[in-house]
């Protein structure tokens, strides 16, 4: 296929948050080839990009002891990263492990730990899980004695995190017990966890029909060996990225990749971001943003940096609050984001970007003339937004629009204002949902 400017930007929203204009033209002029090395290796020029890191009222963010800081600290890596698909998959762990209400500290060390393994081996990233306490805390698996076996974290390792299918509850009950010795502790004000070996359950245990002395690393091996295991991970890997269904061809072919490559994430989302569905309807794309890849793409392709707090209740109004998932399931993707709150929550995000804003749209707001024709405003204001991608008759409604201002005797206060309207109209428009 030809790779073109749209490729680069509906790649990098689907892999990231998406592209500024800057990148979108250099990624076309380099291709498919390049533009996946980049997000898949990085470019070796640092960890953020030139936009200043976050402040709140001149001050820089303390996540550990301000509310809400956390979500613009996780925030401001997506507007920055030079590594957009690593956070986009720390985003993803962030809901397939769904880890809520425990102390601040121990789900920012959660967080890191789910960014330095997002395109790891699965194998690794769930040892790292299998012995993080932010979710040995919130599914019960401290404190699961060999006496008192707590069956939650089982359940939910087959159910949500590995196999979704193919288990009974024989082995549930003694998967738990395998998996018990984890106990809690106060230290430095923070409860978390320790192994204790007197714990646990050192017998004999038969899991998917195979029997020995099983402890929790042997729990990983035997999850990540089952046969429901890889079609089910690919899967969950799929829908993250594609909205195509996924047929039975690819399927196999990403399962294939996934076993020979000894559980490579890396390996199977690059053939995801290569695969033609992901390009599907370029015109008219179709997946819903999940309100913090929209409040973070309209900053990173603005090249914005954050300076409002607002942002960390607005997501929230939106239905998505970073580090608190409303459930261990995670969030409900899709049109789930499309409720009443959330598009007046998008509305007032725009708002505050044009009345508060970001040096950029101050200065194109000011740039704007009395004399620029209806279509020279609206190219001014997509510039200005990062070239996002609207729909034919959302350019025509803008048109509209800027022909309703330009008749009614322009001046450069007047030009100004539509200038600002215009960017708060493409940003929180039906187009700015998905990508």
């Amino acid at each position: 296929m030809a790779w073109t400017e749209q490729h680069v930007r509906r790649l990098f929203w689907r892999a990231g948050f998406g592209a500024t204009p800057q990148e979108a033209r250099h990624y076309a002029r380099m291709g498919q080839a390049a533009a996946l090395r980049f997000l898949l290796d990085g470019d070796g020029q640092g960890e953020f990009s030139d936009i200043p890191p976050a402040r709140i009222h001149g001050q820089p963010l303390d996540p550990v002891n301000e509310p809400g800081h956390e979500v613009l600290w996780w925030l401001d890596r997506m507007v920055r990263s030079r590594r957009p698909l690593v956070e986009k998959m720390t985003l993803f762990w962030h809901d397939h492990f769904a880890t809520a209400n425990q102390d601040t500290p121990l789900m920012l060390a959660q967080n890191q730990m789910f960014r330095e393994r997002a395109l790891d081996t699965f194998l690794r990233l769930l040892e790292g899980v299998m012995h993080d306490p932010a979710i040995q805390l919130y599914l019960s698996l401290a404190g699961s004695r060999k006496t008192a076996p707590n069956e939650n974290f089982a359940r939910e390792l087959m159910e949500l995190f590995t196999l979704g299918s193919g288990y009974d509850e024989t082995d549930v009950r003694e998967m738990s017990r395998a998996l018990t010795g984890w106990r809690k502790r106060r230290a430095n004000g923070i409860t978390t966890t320790y192994w204790d070996p007197n714990a646990h359950d050192d017998g004999v245990k038969t899991i998917f029909g195979q029997t020995g002395p099983y402890g929790p690393d042997d729990v990983i091996v035997l999850v990540t060996q089952h046969p429901a295991h890889a079609p089910f991970i690919v899967g969950k890997l799929w829908s993250f990225f594609v909205t195509e269904p996924l047929d039975p061809a690819t399927q196999a072919a990403l399962v294939a990749t996934y076993r020979a490559s000894g559980s490579s994430i890396k390996a199977v989302v690059g053939q995801i971001l290569a695969h033609p569905a992901l390009y599907a309807r370029l015109h008219s794309p179709d997946m819903i943003k999940a309100p913090v890849v929209h409040v973070a793409g309209v900053l990173r392709t603005t090249q914005t940096p954050i300076t409002l707090r607002r942002y960390s209740p607005l997501m929230t109004a939106m239905g998505q609050r970073l580090f608190r998932p409303p459930s261990v399931a995670g969030w409900d993707w899709g049109t789930a984001w499309l409720s009443t709150n959330a598009m007046q929550a998008r509305v007032e995000l725009a708002g505050a970007l044009v009345s508060v804003g970001s040096k950029t749209l101050r200065v194109r707001s000011k740039r704007a003339a009395a004399d620029w024709t209806p279509r020279e405003h609206v190219d001014a204001a997509l510039e200005t937004m990062g070239r996002p991608w609207i729909a034919h008759d959302t350019r025509a409604a803008l048109l509209g629009v800027a022909r309703d201002f330009h008749g009614s005797g322009p001046t450069a206060e007047s030009a100004q204002a539509l200038q600002r309207l215009l960017c708060q109209l493409v940003v929180s428009g039906p187009d700015a949902v998905v990508h």
